[in-house]
């Protein structure tokens, strides 16, 4: 943290219950920190141990277009090194530390272009819950809701989604499904119940933007079966997972390359070769670049690529239009075929 050009700090002003597992918090930016943020971004906080710094990433829950305090939803993971003391120890006046805002789950530039449907498992409901707000504040748009839990009593926000529910009852619809439902039409989500649900709440001739975050089998099942009704380009996914990469697939050039790297107003040059990404010969050389997952799926590390060729070894979240733009992730790149130039965005 000292000397420290990217790492800011938060207050907790308030700690809010929302279930015996997740609670939400209130932020306030400190040291001057002005954030802009868009529906559906997350926060990567950072958290200093005897074992190193450590990053996690939270969705924003506030919204982005109304007078109220950054928060976060946190919900307890099982054996989760950060998320259990959040859940039982965050209290008023403490400080976190984090690296920035970012993320890719985002509304379009024309939101009132499309319909939506919303697939989200767990705590997977923070980001998407953010977007249906911004759609049913913000645009004409109509949504469609599929929301998975164990229980009632594990679920986050049923008491919102009903408000709105009653408030837009001709643009939101929801499906709650519970695994302890007696009901099959409403238990665990399946690729026959997806099936159902999607012929009931969307008939095929719209033009859905399909917005899916919760575990990881439970995405993969869910993009399975959209796939066979929907474009890649029309599926929008967002994934925490903090699990490292198990396997490092090896690029077409695993030779030595210069890198230069263009962020906040200074440039920086880095010797980089396989199996080390950009990211990590920068972390090692010291150099403060914006990252948290380190495994492709978060998209906190995303640069652009302006000169030479950057290749992915793992990439779960830019889509073909933004590769072709030159954006990367740091965190799964290396250069290949020649040296490289990458640039980053201001970081917020």
């Amino acid at each position: 943290m000292p000397g420290s050009q990217i790492i800011k700090r938060l207050r907790i002003l308030k700690v809010i219950v929302e279930t015996e597992n997740a609670r939400t918090l209130l932020l306030k930016p400190l040291d001057n920190w002005k954030p802009a943020y868009k529906a559906g971004q997350f926060i990567t906080l950072v958290f200093y141990t005897p074992f190193g710094e450590k990053r996690r990433s939270y969705s924003l829950t506030s919204s982005a277009d109304k007078d109220e305090p950054l928060s976060i939803t946190v919900k307890k993971i099982e054996n989760g090194e950060f998320s259990r003391p959040l859940v039982y120890g965050a209290k008023p006046g403490d400080i976190l530390f984090t690296s920035g805002i970012g993320g890719l789950f985002v509304l379009p530039e024309n939101p009132g272009d499309h319909d939506y449907c919303f697939l989200a498992a767990g705590s997977g409901i923070t980001p998407c819950f953010s977007l249906i707000r911004a759609l049913l504040e913000n645009s004409h748009a109509t949504m469609t809701l599929l929301y998975s839990n164990k229980n009632r009593g594990d679920a986050l926000f049923l008491t919102q989604i009903a408000e709105l529910q009653d408030k837009f009852p001709q643009r939101l619809s929801t499906h709650l499904l519970f695994s302890d439902h007696s009901d099959l039409y409403y238990k665990r989500l399946s690729k026959w119940l997806l099936e159902q649900l999607l012929n009931k709440y969307l008939p095929a001739e719209k033009k859905t933007l399909f917005y899916l975050c919760g575990p990881y089998e439970y995405m993969q099942m869910a993009e399975i079966v959209l796939l066979n009704r929907s474009s890649k380009t029309y599926i929008i996914k967002e994934n925490f997972s903090s699990l490292p990469r198990k396997i490092l697939p090896e690029p077409p050039d695993k030779n030595m390359h210069l890198v230069t790297v263009k962020i906040n107003g200074e440039t920086h040059h880095l010797n980089v070769q396989y199996p080390k990404s950009i990211l990590r010969t920068a972390i090692e050389n010291k150099i403060e670049l914006p990252y948290s997952c380190e495994a492709g799926r978060c998209a906190s590390c995303i640069a652009t690529c302006t000169k030479g060729s950057v290749w992915l070894a793992y990439n779960e979240v830019l889509v073909d239009n933004e590769i072709a733009r030159g954006r990367i992730l740091t965190c799964q790149g290396f250069p290949v075929h020649g040296d490289v130039e990458i640039v980053f965005d201001q970081i917020n």
